[in-house]
């Protein structure tokens, strides 16, 4: 067996071995220690936010088609929160297919930094950037209650314990009648090509889910199974992700954005950290490290 296929065997069998153990709460170590500060990242991160400019941001927007958002009409004038951000694939594609804007929170500097920059870039070229890039803590927010009109997460659900610690808090920053959608790996196939991370990650059943949803107060919580790159759902559990949505109850509202607490400038241009945040000292540290990669390599000025 080749060792490429027989590690992500092996990667399989472990992930599926965690379904069946309980997971402890999320912990900030374990994913600051994963997504370490290498300066060759650091490059390749900034040629990704070229690249997926350059086309278009097709790739992402493949994925909010997936999630059943790929309507002008239906994204326009909303605020929209994503949760575990990453590199704002994601909401650089939501951006692109008509949010009004996008806030696209993170736990790990070295995930979004170079997005954030990205998009400062855009808006000091004169071109107004709707892409709000911050550095908190998704089971506590530094937003208000009502202040989005969407929520969104890629591939994030299976790395946050307790499910229902992250559910609530985007049940309590939508309006109502506001709505949740997020795409996970499914676990039979899914995990078997998706490249594991920190030690946080542990694959989810869609049903825990949808129980978790509906116990965090959510209404109408759904799942389907989706083959993202052929847009189809018709190998069900055997498809490589799945799709979970639900509504916040009430009356439809229009969000109105507000803070709970400062969002602070940081020196990484377009970055923005909630000043409440539990692991601030983790978030200033490595910080300070892509910093100085940055600046020691020049990066920004190739922006």
């Amino acid at each position: 067996m080749p060792s490429r296929l027989r590690s992500a065997v092996t990667d399989w069998a472990h992930n599926l071995r965690r379904l069946l153990v309980p997971r402890p709460p999320w912990r900030a170590e374990a994913e600051f220690a994963f997504y370490r500060v290498e300066p060759s990242a650091l490059h390749e991160q900034l040629e990704r936010q070229r690249r997926w400019w350059r086309q278009g941001q097709l790739v992402g927007l493949g994925v909010v088609d997936a999630l059943g958002l790929l309507d002008r009409d239906r994204l326009s004038g909303l605020r929209v929160l994503e949760l575990g951000a990453g590199e704002c694939m994601l909401g650089q594609a939501l951006v692109q297919a008509g949010a009004a804007e996008v806030w696209a929170v993170d736990a790990v500097p070295k995930q979004i930094w170079a997005a954030a920059a990205h998009a400062s870039q855009r808006e000091t070229g004169g071109e107004s950037s709707r892409l709000h890039c911050v550095i908190a803590d998704v089971l506590d927010l530094p937003f208000d209650a009502g202040s989005f009109d969407l929520v969104v997460a890629n591939l994030v659900l299976h790395h946050i314990r307790p499910l229902t610690g992250l559910l609530g808090e985007a049940r309590r920053v939508l309006a109502p009648g506001g709505q949740f959608v997020a795409l996970e790996p499914a676990p039979l196939v899914g995990m078997l090509v998706h490249d594991q991370t920190s030690d946080n990650e542990a694959p989810l059943w869609p049903g825990a889910v949808t129980s978790a949803l509906t116990d965090s107060g959510f209404v109408q919580a759904a799942h389907e199974y989706q083959w993202v790159r052929l847009r189809s759902s018709v190998l069900g559990p055997l498809s490589p992700s799945y799709r979970v949505s639900a509504q916040r109850p009430g009356p439809a509202e229009t969000a109105r954005l507000r803070l709970v607490r400062e969002l602070a400038s940081s020196a990484l241009p377009g970055l923005r950290v909630d000043t409440g945040c539990r692991f601030a000292a983790l978030v200033k540290e490595q910080m300070a490290a892509i910093g100085n990669c940055v600046e020691q390599q020049g990066l920004l000025e190739r922006l």
